[in-house]
């Protein structure tokens, strides 16, 4: 027997020790609802956990700016909304004015309206904002300037980017292998398919024509006796419905500049020998080429950030590497036409649509101003420039049309990324809750087996701390 060393009370008091500790994580985990409290309950746990968590909360974050973004182009929509009511007003106005039953006092009269109408176009694009930043004044938009002379390679007007994700700096268009591309859309008239390889039909490339479809309309076809060759009336509209011109022309004559019987209405060209009676035939007249995206570095060199295509145009627009780019029939003058360079300056708005970093998306709301939508100098004085102002609007409709069918494209966009952010967070805290939360059930088991062995390893450290008391026995 010992008396030194009671080396059952010490195996009693181990086995107390660690049941408290056990106890005490039980009572812990069960009081915060945590299975890892601290790195040292799963330190592998805790760093994937913790990570997860970051990613949770960013998640969160992102739904949130998703939703404020949809709400500023909600803004940004009803203000276009507005305008448009503004512009088709100013057109049934226009359409008025058009009518010659108007006196010049009337058209004074409707000519008022229609300039306070333009002056609140411009209002509406100055004053209108999103938690005070200013949406429709051009401050959000993507802008392009050209440099050099555009009647040298026959763009209309600067490249239109499509896709906001280009950064601010000069960029280059080469464009190679310029063919003119002819389809007879509507064979009518004597004028066929066979009219497209036979080269029956092309633009003139000093007038400025449009590309697109164009309309040949043939009246007063007459058949005439001996040998005397038939005659027509022959008129052009050009893609946008405007007259280029009317003339009497002799079939199959020695009118044309080389008797061969090709004739020009407004720089049109058509083979009258193909027509055989009255009718109305369309003919969409493109320019086909090969286009080739460059950037300009800091030291002015060329280089290719876009593999070349060969693409034939709609209605004079190239839609190439996320930008539209917009010819008339200039663009045919030379195969090869002198490179476009110009400067892309991006003030698109960048909306933080993920947990990390670069994953957003940029969103460029165009500039409307009664300027940039061409109806700033909207005249109804007269029957023509009533009908030229019909026109305009027209133009201004479809450029205001196309800006808010982005902005609602967008926002769909980003509809369909709130529901996938949400997925996402809740899959993602799934996750990590099996991780990090504490099994609750299990919890309360063990914390019953370890109280009870708490209980039990008192009591017997009590009994252990007795035993030194048998020496006590020998001693009388």
């Amino acid at each position: 027997m010992k008396i030194n060393n009671n080396i059952q009370a010490l195996n009693a008091y181990r086995n107390l020790f660690q049941n408290q500790e056990a106890t005490s994580k039980n009572l812990e985990k069960l009081s915060s609802g945590l299975r890892i409290n601290r790195a040292a309950d799963d330190a592998a746990g805790l760093a994937i956990s913790e990570k997860m968590r970051s990613q949770i909360r960013g998640l969160e974050m992102a739904e949130r700016n998703a939703m404020d973004g949809i709400s500023l182009m909600q803004t940004s929509e009803g203000a276009l909304e507005e305008v448009h009511q503004m512009l088709q007003r100013m057109r049934e106005l226009s359409v008025q004015a058009a009518n010659d039953t108007n006196t010049g006092e009337d058209r004074d009269q409707l000519q008022k309206e229609i300039n306070q109408l333009v002056e609140e176009i411009d209002e509406i694009s100055d004053k209108t904002e999103f938690n005070t930043r200013k949406l429709l004044d051009g401050s959000s938009a993507v802008l392009t300037t050209l440099e050099g002379n555009t009647s040298e390679t026959g763009m209309t007007q600067s490249p239109k980017p499509m896709d906001a994700s280009y950064a601010t700096g000069q960029y280059q268009l080469d464009v190679d292998g310029v063919e003119e591309v002819v389809r007879v859309t509507q064979t009518n008239a004597g004028f066929s398919n066979a009219d497209e390889e036979e080269g029956g039909f092309s633009l003139a490339d000093d007038e400025n024509l449009p590309f697109g479809e164009y309309s040949v309309i043939v009246r007063n076809f007459e058949e005439r006796e001996d040998d005397d060759n038939p005659v027509a009336d022959v008129e052009v509209l050009d893609p946008n419905g405007r007259s280029l011109g009317e003339k009497s022309v002799e079939i199959g004559g020695d009118t044309g500049p080389e008797n061969d019987g090709m004739e020009s209405v407004g720089g049109f060209t058509f083979n009258t020998e193909s027509i055989s009676s009255s009718g109305t035939a369309k003919v969409s007249i493109e320019a086909r080429a090969e286009l080739t995206m460059n950037e300009i570095d800091e030291d002015g060199d060329p280089t290719k950030i876009r593999a070349s295509e060969t693409l034939t145009s709609n209605n004079g627009v190239f839609r190439y590497a996320g930008i539209e780019y917009s010819y008339d029939s200039n663009m045919l003058a030379n195969e090869d036409l002198v490179s476009d360079t110009f400067n892309l300056t991006n003030n698109a708005l960048a909306f933080q649509i993920g947990p990390n970093a670069n994953q957003g998306v940029n969103i460029d709301i165009p500039e409307m101003t009664s300027v940039e939508l061409g109806v700033d100098e909207i005249d109804v004085s007269s029957n023509e420039a009533a009908n030229e102002a019909i026109f305009s609007i027209d133009q201004a409709i479809n450029q205001l049309s196309d800006a808010r069918a982005k902005l609602g494209a967008v926002q769909n966009r980003m509809e369909h990324t709130i529901n996938n952010l949400q997925v996402t967070i809740e899959n993602l805290t799934s996750s990590e809750s099996r991780i990090r939360d504490a099994d609750m059930a299990k919890e309360m088991t063990e914390f019953t087996r370890n109280n009870i062995l708490n209980q039990s390893a008192t009591a017997m450290l009590a009994q252990a701390n007795q035993l030194p008391q048998g020496v006590l026995q020998l001693l009388q």
